[in-house]
């Protein structure tokens, strides 16, 4: 009889949600969610803090935890700032293999990404990146989407808007591609690397967004509401 109730149980519980794919906040507002991914080198990532502390900007960084643990100084200093956290991995595997055209990563190493990524962030911050993931690539599937939930990232923040700058655009392509695609909610994806030029269009990005009434803030911030 104990068993039987165990399995009602189970069958009642249905499987484990899957973490939500969030491409985009509310368009209730003219808010738009800065978001930069850091997992190259170095590259342009004091100057975007800088401009970001100049102009009054808080941003999110999708983060890994190889460039954190290169780069601590930097991390420090985003925290220090209030810019915000997604757990970008460890070191930017591709889950699927789809983008990289390797052999998908199996349950085991996928958990091993996203926890190391977190355990090392939280070292540096004394806080965890928790609950937004990104996927490297953006690479996604179903086996990913129900992981991490259950690793305690409910939601899987992908973007609204791709600079392209790490597709080697120019300052000026990636300012008037930023512009001529915002609407209000947008989750803006740029990167700190060297390979991308969006440190330089950042002051630009964020004077003509201003200039035409928009917020900008972080995700949690564009995902609450306030």
């Amino acid at each position: 009889m104990r068993h039987l109730f165990l399995l009602l149980a189970l069958i009642a519980s249905g499987p484990a949600a899957p973490s939500r794919l969030i491409y985009s906040g509310s368009s209730q507002r003219a808010w738009v969610a800065l978001t930069f991914d850091a997992g190259a080198d170095r590259g342009y990532a004091a100057t975007i803090l800088s401009v970001l502390e100049r102009t009054h900007v808080r941003a999110t960084f999708g983060m890994t935890g190889r460039w954190a643990e290169q780069n601590r100084d930097l991390v420090r200093r985003m925290a220090r700032d209030g810019d915000t956290f997604i757990n970008h991995t460890y070191d930017h595997r591709s889950f699927t293999g789809l983008s990289t055209r390797l052999a998908p990563l199996t349950a085991a190493q996928r958990q091993w990404e996203v926890e190391h990524a977190d355990a090392v962030v939280r070292s540096i911050t004394g806080t965890s990146m928790k609950p937004f993931f990104r996927p490297p690539y953006g690479d996604i599937d179903a086996a990913t989407l129900t992981l991490v939930r259950r690793l305690g990232y409910p939601d899987t923040v992908m973007w609204t808007i791709d600079s392209l700058g790490w597709r080697g655009a120019t300052p000026a392509e990636i300012d008037q591609r930023c512009l001529s695609l915002a609407r209000p909610g947008a989750i803006l994806l740029m990167h700190v690397g060297i390979q991308s030029q969006d440190g330089i269009a950042l002051p630009s990005v964020i004077s003509q967004l201003r200039g035409r009434h928009y917020h900008l803030v972080t995700v949690p911030q564009l995902l609450r509401g306030h």
